[in-house]
């Protein structure tokens, strides 16, 4: 599978170097997806954008399969009217079957060697496969474009932890962290594409899933904060109320070596976005922020939990430990990544509620 891979990316991408092309004189593919297909075949699919003065954007979508690379790279060529080039790429596609079976090292370790491939280059696992993604038709921007802006907004704005080729192959040569890429998946009336959580690997598969829920949780101990949003159920009144963070941060402590445990201190700034009650008051803004704390607290021990019995590490505790402790080996971390303490403690500050009685 790797020298098949890289066979591909080798004769398909023009690795080694960056020669200057003529945009007129050839065919930018913006955007790429990978299958698994039958008999250990990997089916490759790729979108041309083809520009029509007034009118949307419309792709050519080009797709082959093969058990040697060089022949679906010579049938693409065969089949676009000039030269196909990759240095305008915006984002590739992994088909959920690939990214669970074979794997995709191979194809990311491809990606890096290419000169011509950005290190932003977005990533992201489809549900089902990518080829049938990529055939659709849902924005006059064309299909990268659509895709992409659908995965860095949601990275800037929402609860989607930030992404990329370069961030995917750090987390992924680390020996403190495993990697992880988002879900992607085409809607019910097949208009649209929507985030459909979070494939965290274990080496080059992936070993487990987010839900979109869980997302809200998993930015903060990632990235240390996140600007979404979270619906808190009260028990007691039966009340709902949507939290919005516009301000948030995580604090990574070191408690104990031996035995090992760790701290985490989540901190929200929110706002109430929506309310079903009556009215709020100051004491009910007590109980939201309480109750908020403990289901920050749970959901995120239990996230954590989880990750422990499938030993693997997306937060990349064995990095945060590596940093304060000179006696860890971050080396031997896969022996330990199921063996140690964890506590979470969270702080909620609703500071901006609108009117109060």
């Amino acid at each position: 599978m790797k020298k098949l891979c890289l066979i591909f990316f080798s004769l398909f991408f023009s690795t080694g170097c960056v020669q200057e092309e003529i945009l007129d004189d050839v065919s930018i593919i913006t955007v790429a997806g990978f299958d698994q297909a039958k008999d250990e075949q990997v089916e490759g699919t790729i979108v041309i954008p083809e520009y029509l003065q007034d009118q949307p954007v419309t792709g050519r979508v080009l797709s082959d399969t093969s058990i040697l690379s060089r022949d679906i790279i010579t049938d693409m060529q065969k089949k676009a009217s000039d030269p196909l080039v990759l240095g305008k790429i915006q984002m590739v596609l992994f088909g959920e079957e690939l990214a669970k079976g074979t794997g995709i090292n191979d194809l990311v370790d491809a990606l890096q060697r290419d000169a011509s491939i950005g290190s932003r280059v977005i990533l992201a696992v489809t549900r089902g496969d990518s080829k049938s993604m990529l055939e659709g038709d849902y924005s006059n921007d064309g299909t990268a474009t659509y895709l992409s802006n659908l995965i860095l907004h949601n990275q800037k704005d929402r609860d989607l932890p930030k992404t990329n080729l370069h961030l995917f192959l750090h987390q992924f040569f680390s020996k403190g962290k495993d990697s992880y890429l988002p879900i992607i998946k085409v809607t019910e009336s097949g208009k649209d594409v929507e985030i459909d959580g979070l494939a965290v690997f274990d080496k080059e598969r992936v070993a487990s899933e987010l839900t979109n829920e869980q997302l809200f949780f998993f930015k903060l101990l990632t990235d240390g904060y996140t600007k979404g949003s979270y619906i808190v159920k009260m028990p007691d009144t039966k009340e709902i109320v949507s939290i919005k963070s516009i301000e948030s941060s995580t604090k990574f402590t070191l408690v104990s070596e031996d035995p090992l445990e760790v701290l985490f201190e989540l901190k929200v700034d929110g706002t109430i976005r929506e309310f079903t009650g009556d009215k709020i008051t100051q004491e009910k803004i007590n109980k939201f922020e309480k109750h908020f704390e403990k289901i920050m607290e749970d959901r995120s021990v239990e996230m954590l939990e989880q990750f422990k019995e499938l030993n693997i590490d997306p937060v990349g505790v064995g990095d945060q430990i590596s940093r304060r402790s000179r006696k860890f080996k971050v080396e031997e971390w896969d022996k330990y990544k199921s063996n140690y303490s964890l506590k979470v403690k969270a702080d909620v500050t609703i500071s901006e509620t609108g009117v109060i009685d």
